[in-house]
């Protein structure tokens, strides 16, 4: 009898341990995930327990995930991932082109036209971080990417105009638009840190002549101050007349006064020299109409 109760004893244990490894098999094999996705797909997940899962889905990844054992707590958002190509380009003139342009012979250009293709791609692991706090999904993805390429080009396009007209940072790098180049992807990359520039080629670069801008600038400038060296003489000369008119107005009236107190003046001194000029030289009105 005893024997027969070890038996049973034996084999509910038996019993009871295979069911446990059946319940911890059915919570590994529901909570093991081989994420099926196709190349260039990268998934995001997000559990209702802990939010999103700052580890960025692969393709032909595996995972645990125990909070899948829960009904409608997991769920994965599947982003597709390609490389895009776009133009940048930036073209106009230097500043005050035309009015340097105007003291230099012949038709001096001083328009320039630079262009690159640019290729990228957004990176796959900061669609997390996309995701939580720009509030990224595969639906607005493309609206999302055609707004931050806008945004790259027009400061792709800021960056090259500043630069190209900026003449202490053009001396410094020698005229050398490789090294703004260089300088310009440095630059999208700081200010793009979501996405990886593939490549960045220019096609075109038509530069203005430099030398003859500073030439065309200087002659400009030194015309400025000739107009102001002369407009300021012409003033100092209209000052001068002013005073020295004033200065015989005064005098007339000084001379009416003492006649209308003495006429008997006027016949001692007479108002003519004898050769018919008048004593005082002839009064040069200015012009207050202008």
């Amino acid at each position: 009898m005893k024997k027969g109760n070890r038996v049973l004893k034996t084999i509910r244990r038996t019993i009871i341990l295979l069911l446990i490894l059946a319940a911890l098999g059915a919570a590994f094999y529901f909570g093991f995930y081989r994420f099926q996705l196709k190349a260039g797909n990268y998934g995001v997940v997000f559990t209702k327990i802990n939010g999103w899962d700052p580890k960025v889905v692969s393709p032909a990844s595996y995972r645990f995930e125990w909070e899948g054992l829960l009904p409608t707590n997991l769920s994965m958002s599947v982003f597709g991932i390609e490389e895009r190509r776009t133009e940048l380009r930036a073209a106009g003139e230097l500043p005050s082109a035309s009015a340097y342009a105007y003291y230099l012979e012949g038709d001096a250009d001083f328009s320039y036209d630079i262009r690159f293709n640019l290729s990228y791609s957004l990176k796959p692991e900061t669609l997390p971080r996309l995701a939580e706090h720009d509030f990224l999904t595969p639906d607005n993805l493309e609206g999302w990417l055609r707004a931050t390429e806008d945004a790259l080009i027009l400061d792709a396009v800021n960056f090259i105009n500043r630069k190209t007209t900026d003449e202490s940072y053009m001396e410094k790098i020698g005229y050398n638009y490789r090294l703004m180049e260089e300088d310009l992807l440095k630059s999208l990359e700081t200010d793009y840190p979501d996405i990886s520039i593939a490549s960045f080629v220019p096609t075109k670069v038509s530069v203005p002549d430099i030398e003859l801008y500073k030439e065309g600038k200087r002659l400009y400038y030194d015309m400025l101050e000739f107009n102001r060296e002369v407009k300021r003489a012409a003033m100092e000369r209209a000052a001068e007349r002013m005073v020295e008119e004033s200065a015989k107005i005064e005098l007339l009236e000084k001379y009416g006064a003492v006649f209308s107190k003495y006429p008997e003046l006027i016949k001692y001194f007479g108002i003519y020299k004898e050769e018919g000029a008048g004593l005082i030289e002839p009064i040069e009105l200015p012009d207050l109409s202008r």
